[in-house]
């Protein structure tokens, strides 16, 4: 079967509400304002009918684009003429006269009659009344038509429109006019609709090209100037009341009310965009430029300043003052969240997280102060009011399991003092192989990654996004994918907000389906209960991640509360598929997708919790199914494009083309329920939409991994969108052959019998250990080379079983299960042995107790010599683990990984549950020419390495190059 994708494209796009279609032109001088600060900007202009104001205000009742509008609702008398009018005005900056200016602003209105008009300045001319003054005329654009629906007024043709009001002009004047160098600089909404009450909405106003704002002098904000007497210029005053933040007991507080911050690192994407995206908060760097700011706080955002990067020997020759005094300069009158004083911070960089808390605290002395950490917790969160930690899970190693257990154990670290968060990864790291296919995450992904946050304790999430986000192309699934993932946490958020001060870490349940697991998160508004799918490899792929008929069963649910699943598209009542239970309640969830948060709560109130959903469903859920069903379209568009690459190639799955019919099917069901604007329907059935595709890329995604020790054996198996450079690797493997090993001593073999004690490491030419930890962890280490004797597993003697006779005698010899035994190493006399242990710890009394709290910085590392080839080769790196027992304290385990594919595409090991296994890697030697091993180890326990070796894959021949020890998913 082939599925045509035109009826994708046929369809209706125009909606696309997050305005995609701009994001390849965002440096083209359009000035842009979507109403979303705090106060209302429109002007009351003149006026020849009397108009009674009632409201005039933001509103977050009706908008364009989220979350909030203009709002006016005025009373209008009768008009004695046919040129009534009610002027409202916002000024922009100089838009100079030309066929390409144009302006336009969105209005919903109770009755038609709102007109857009511009002010036109003459620069070089005088008006006759007033001298002083330039003339200036209006003229008329677009007037609303369709009463309750949004309508986009606008004016165009310019300079038409100028010719036809000059002859006006020159009677006035009463000579010719000189227009050279015209401009707009200001909107004007003539809201006269005829006599009687009207209520006006107002939205997402553009104006371009404008004319660009003039260089900053050489003291102006953000600009580093030489002061060498070091002393602080002047701050600016800020242009009107900010809001107040402070930090208490664990939470960030907004004017006084619990806030959950939902921010993004601004990389390039318009900041409109991303405010329809559902954010509230941005990231800025040090060097944002001024104009940047200025938007940010003209459009009502919450900043993050991030401080200038600052080296030591800066700040010993002084050179870090006049860093810091732009920086003051630059955000002193911006609404700031909190002050960010560095990312991945260690324990030995607090002279940097003093010297900027010194500085900040210079111009602002409430505000909170950030930062993000790497180790030295317990330092930092007694200085430091908001404390966050990260790392990078997709397309590594680390399963999102145990990315979970490692935020968890940070947010233990940090204690219940600051308010913690974290990054969610929204894109690819540079050097990662995935990058390469111009793909980022799975919106999927992006969202288990927010709800493992919060189900550690975050009170806050970061969203790390690249350039890539404001692309037309690469960045609309996940922009789709993150705008419905902020309109479920801005649903969740009194949750959110009301679940403990401390943020402390949830308790998890099984569920009826082993990969489903919930998280339990008791507040003051309910029971936040958060199953989702996690299970093996969804870090690379996610999988289907639906179950029919999904149970679970909550202990702790108090009499009266209900259930209530919420979705971006609404809320529904769970209340009839529940049962009480003697260990709790049980709740059926009919169809379970990836994640599904349900709260059980009992405030039905006329402010309380449902009915606020239920208004929220009103107001975003056309939004909502609006953006999942352009999610569907592009990630049909891209599957669909991979799998035919793929099968061009040859590598085909069951039912590929089904899947994909079956999506362009709830992908049609989508569309008519949207146009008839049933939305959570058209929700439900967008959803739907991506299932097959998930089933459709896990299947290809297994294929390619099936023979593989581990996914990143393959650098190019790490995403679904790299599996056709996959299969051209694993061509490149089978036609070749290995070639001797080019590691030296990775046997680890002296030459001499091994003292039982071991020798050090450095005994072997080339090879070196290393090891850092934090004293806090208090752990003892130690890496050497060991005696080989009692660690080869042990192999149990085969039982026979009795000789049968008679009629149920077999026939033919039945091979035993155990003649195809599980490969083993060939142990020499030595191995290599890693080693970190925690001493016995004494209360008071000297009794002896077991410390609880994970370890922050503990590594201890063995790096081989490095190997010489050219670089390009393709090359085999294996090795041989055992961990006796297990690893505790950390995430990620034992570790082996080589120069070329890192840590990221490493092999982890938390147990091999005490036996030898071993793992292969396939990689291309960099551009050094030179590529290492290393072994880790990063917890408590003890791990065994042997057999490592760098093996060059030689072409020609066709011997096969087949890995060993496929654990399958």
């Amino acid at each position: 079967m082939t599925v045509r994708v035109t009826a994708f494209a046929a369809a209706p796009l125009a909606a696309l509400l997050l305005g995609l279609a701009l994001l390849t032109a965002q440096t083209d001088g359009i000035h842009r304002h979507s109403f979303a600060g705090r106060d209302p900007v429109l002007v009351r202009g003149d006026a020849n009918v009397k108009a009674e104001v009632k409201t005039h205000a933001v509103s977050d009742q009706h908008f364009k684009s989220r979350p909030t509008s203009e709002h006016l609702q005025l009373t209008l008398d009768a008009a004695t003429g046919d040129a009534a009018f009610v002027h409202y005005s916002y000024d922009t900056p100089p838009a100079p006269v030309s066929p390409a200016l144009s302006a336009s602003v969105w209005v919903k209105a109770t009755r038609p009659g709102v007109q857009l008009r511009a002010r036109v300045v003459l620069p070089k001319e005088r008006d006759p009344a007033r001298p002083e003054a330039l003339l200036t005329f209006l003229v008329v654009g677009k007037s609303y038509e369709k009463a309750r629906s949004w309508d986009k007024l606008t004016i165009e043709n310019v300079p038409e429109l100028l010719g036809k009001h000059l002859p006006a002009v020159r009677a006035k004047v009463g000579r010719e006019v000189n227009t050279e160098g015209a401009y707009v600089d200001r909107l004007v909404l003539n809201v006269y609709t005829g006599p009687g009450p009207v209520d006006v909405w107002i939205d997402d106003l553009e104006i371009g090209p404008v004319r660009a704002a003039p260089a900053p002098a050489a003291t102006a904000p953000g600009v580093t100037t030489a002061n060498p007497k070091a002393q602080a210029l002047p701050a600016p005053t800020p242009a009107g009341r900010l809001r107040q933040v402070e930090q208490r007991g664990g939470q960030l507080l907004v004017d006084g009310k619990e806030h959950f911050f939902r921010a993004i690192r601004h990389s390039g994407t318009p900041l409109h965009v991303l405010r329809a995206a559902g954010f509230d908060a941005v990231w800025l760097p040090a060097d944002a430029p001024q104009a940047l700011v200025d938007e940010a706080g003209r459009e009502g955002w919450l900043v993050i300043p991030s401080a200038p990067p600052v080296e030591l020997a800066q700040v010993k020759a002084g050179a870090a003052d006049g860093l810091f005094d732009a920086f003051r300069r630059k955000f002193v009158t911006s609404d700031v969240l909190f002050w960010d004083l560095g990312g991945g911070l260690t324990d030995d960089q607090d002279w940097k997280v003093a010297l900027g808390a010194k500085e900040v605290r210079g111009v602002d002395r409430r505000r909170p102060l950030g930062g993000d950490l790497w180790d030295g917790f317990q330092n930092y969160s007694q200085t430091l009011d908001v404390v966050g930690a990260h790392r990078w899970p997709l397309f590594t190693s680390l399963e999102l399991t145990r990315y979970g257990d490692w935020l968890a154990q940070r947010r233990q670290l940090a204690g219940p003092r600051p308010v913690f968060w974290t990054w969610v990864q929204n894109h690819i790291p540079d050097g990662n192989p995935a990058a390469d296919a111009g793909a980022g995450p799975h919106a999927e992904q992006v969202r288990l990654l927010a709800y493992l946050a919060i189900a550690s304790g975050a009170r806050g999430l970061g969203f790390w996004s690249d350039r890539a986000l404001a692309d037309a192309k690469e960045g609309s699934e996940r922009l789709h994918g993150v705008a419905l993932l902020n309109t479920e946490l801005d649903l969740l958020d009194r949750v959110l907000t009301s679940s403990g001060t401390t943020g402390g870490k949830a308790a998890w349940l099984n569920t009826s389906h082993p990969h489903v697991k919930a998280a339990v998160i008791p507040g003051q508004k309910g029971l936040l209960v958060i199953p989702m799918w996690l299970g093996p490899g969804d870090q690379y792929v996610p999988g289907q991640g639906a179950v029919a008929g999904l149970t679970l069963t909550v202990p702790g649910v108090s009499d009266g509360h209900d259930p209530w699943l919420v979705t971006p598209a609404g809320v529904q009542n769970l209340a009839n598929r529940t049962k009480r239970t003697t260990s709790g309640t049980e709740v059926k969830i009919d169809e379970f997708d990836m994640v599904a948060p349900i709260v059980f709560t009992d405030d039905l109130g006329p402010r309380g919790l449902v009915v606020e959903w239920q208004d929220h469903a009103r107001r975003y859920g056309r939004h909502s199914a609006r953006w999942a069903i352009d999610q569907a379209r592009v990630a049909y568009e891209r599957t669909r494009a991979v799998h035919l690459q793929l099968a061009g190639m040859g590598v085909t799955v069951t039912d590929g083309d089904k899947l994909l019919a079956k999506t362009h099917e709830y992908y049609g069901e989508a569309q008519k329920h949207y146009a008839n604007e049933l939305y959570d329907r058209a929700y439900q059935d967008a959803t739907r939409a991506l299932r097959p595709l998930r089933v459709l890329m896990r299947a290809h995604w297994q294929l390619a991994v099936g023979t593989l020790d581990v996914p990143t054996a393959s650098p190019h198996a790490v995403s679904f969108y790299t599996l056709p450079k996959h299969w051209e690797l694993a061509k490149q493997v089978q036609a070749g052959r290995p070639a001797a090993n080019r590691l030296p001593n990775g046997d680890f073999e002296l030459g001499a019998a091994v003292p039982p004690a071991g020798v050090p490491v450095a005994s072997l030419p080339g090879w070196a250990a290393r090891t850092g930890s934090l004293e806090a962890d208090r752990v003892q280490v130690a890496a050497g080379i060991v005696p080989a004797d009692k660690l080869e597993d042990r192999v149990l003697d085969r039982v026979l079983p009795k000789e049968q006779k008679g009629i149920f005698a077999p026939s033919r010899a039945i091979p035993l299960p155990d003649e195809a035994h599980r490969p083993t190493p060939e142990l020499g006399k030595a191995v290599l042995k890693l080693e970190v242990r925690q001493p016995a710890r004494t209360d008071a009394s000297g009794k002896p107790f077991q410390y609880q709290m994970p370890l922050e910085r503990t590594f201890l590392a063995v790096d081989s010599p490095p190997v010489q080839l050219p670089p390009g080769t393709l090359v085999r790196v294996s090795g041989w683990i055992k961990v006796a027992g297990g690893i505790g304290g950390t995430a990620d385990g034992a570790l082996l990984y080589d120069d070329a594919g890192g840590e990221p595409l490493g092999v982890r090991v938390l147990t091999t549950q005490g036996k030898w296994q071993r793992f292969q890697l396939y990689r291309t030697v960099p551009a050094s020419g030179q590529i290492g091993l290393t072994a880790a180890l990063t917890g408590a326990g003890v791990a065994y390495f042997d057999d490592l070796r760098v093996e060059p894959i030689l072409a020609g021949g066709n011997a096969a190059v087949q890995p060993a020890g496929y654990r399958g998913r």
